[in-house]
């Protein structure tokens, strides 16, 4: 009977658990947490009383399930510590430790700023009650933050250095996301903190953006303090370095979830994504290759949401400006309405016809459609295999 650890209540930890109950039945499974899970991208919710919540009790007979923090892994006698001492053995140790939000150093008194990644987070905003909120970061977690501020009342400011969701959405759909988010009480402010202070965000013209609250949201860093603690390998330093199935440098533990790299199968390069959907694919992986399971399933750059209810976005593989980057030469078309999304653009390579992305903003859910592409993304088929002809 192996037995498997994982550490970390997460997408990540939870898939790992539930994948592993599948292909490793005969398995010991013991899931650590120092929280309780929760959909963490659905933090937001809380303000409308939603509760996020995800329930445990259908594999509590088969998973132990522990609240509390692993303070050290002993690799050579294969055991984690509690912060309580207690020691738990393992054959295969899974980390899905997750991450924490970044805080830039170009950002004078950053650390002053609140983080939106844990149920305390959103909880303080509650109490808080603030009647002007000052959020800095363009990105999902910046615009979850601001909804959530609409959903007590409170005026949400948007810093945006650059563009919102740039490197998910084209130019024009951050455009378009950000005026309907402007017609829901949303002020986006353009310019570049440089410090932040009691009740203000000073940018680097002078000007300063009040608040009550103030949220940063500029990104997150992996949480690789055990990683570090026992040497694992380290892809530039940073995030913990695995290979398909998440196994790292020691064949016995695996990361999954956002403390670990994941294979982007358009440019075959390492890459760090940090979302739900690569952590659940990459949890299975873990859980199969345990199994002695050869193959791994690919990982995708695949994001939706949905903002105040009713403005949807959808966004798969790469936009064209990132293509590009990466070397592509890359095009794109807009396919705007016909089930699409009210506006959408699919990036291709113009050589191949090779399908590279999609991304929609829409007051509909383009789930199916975006599936479509995906499958022709993964599929390495044509822009023509979706009925589409680029001109």
């Amino acid at each position: 009977m192996p037995k498997i650890v994982i550490v970390g209540m997460g997408i990540g930890g939870l898939g790992a658990a539930f994948k592993s109950l599948k292909f490793v039945p005969d398995a010991k499974i013991t899931l650590i947490g120092d929280e309780l899970p929760y959909v963490r991208h659905k933090l937001r919710l809380v303000t409308q009383g939603i509760d996020i919540k995800v329930r445990t009790s259908h594999i509590e007979s088969e998973v132990e399930i522990i609240q509390g923090r692993v303070t050290k892994v002993k690799r050579e006698q294969k055991e984690v510590v509690l912060e309580n001492g207690e020691t738990i053995p393992y054959d295969y140790l899974i980390l899905a430790t997750g991450s924490h939000p970044s805080r830039s150093k170009r950002i004078k008194g950053s650390d002053k700023a609140l983080g939106f990644r844990r149920l305390e987070d959103v909880q303080k905003l509650i109490d808080e009650s603030p009647s002007e909120v000052a959020i800095i970061g363009a990105s999902f977690v910046a615009l979850h933050v601001a909804d959530a501020a609409r959903g007590i009342g409170a005026k949400p400011y948007v810093i945006v250095r650059s563009r919102v969701m740039r490197k998910a959405l084209e130019p024009e759909l951050s455009e378009e996301i950000q005026n309907r988010l402007a017609e829901k009480g949303v002020e986006f402010v353009k310019g570049t903190p440089k410090e932040v202070k009691d009740g203000a965000v000073v940018l680097d013209d002078g000007r300063e953006v009040k608040a009550d609250l103030i949220y940063i949201a500029t990104g997150v860093d992996p949480n690789i303090a055990l990683a570090k603690q026992i040497g694992l390998d380290l892809y530039e330093g940073w995030v913990i370095n695995a290979d398909q199935h998440g196994r790292t440098s020691d064949p016995n533990i695996f990361a999954v979830g956002d403390n670990a790299i994941v294979h982007d199968f358009l440019t075959g390069k390492p890459m760090y994504l940090g979302i739900g959907t690569a952590a659940s694919i990459m949890s299975l992986n873990a859980a199969r290759a345990i199994a002695g399971h050869k193959a791994a399933m690919r990982v995708p750059r695949y994001q939706k949401d949905v903002f105040f209810g009713g403005i949807h976005m959808t966004s798969v593989g790469l936009t064209s400006v990132e293509a590009q980057k990466e070397g592509f030469d890359a095009d794109r078309v807009e396919v705007s309405g016909n089930g699409w999304g009210d506006k959408a653009y699919i990036v291709y390579d113009k050589k191949t016809k090779r399908v590279l992305g999609f991304s929609a903003v829409s007051k509909d859910d383009v789930k199916w459609k975006s599936i479509d592409v995906l499958l022709t993304m993964m599929r390495r088929q044509p822009i023509t295999r979706l009925g589409i002809e680029p001109s």
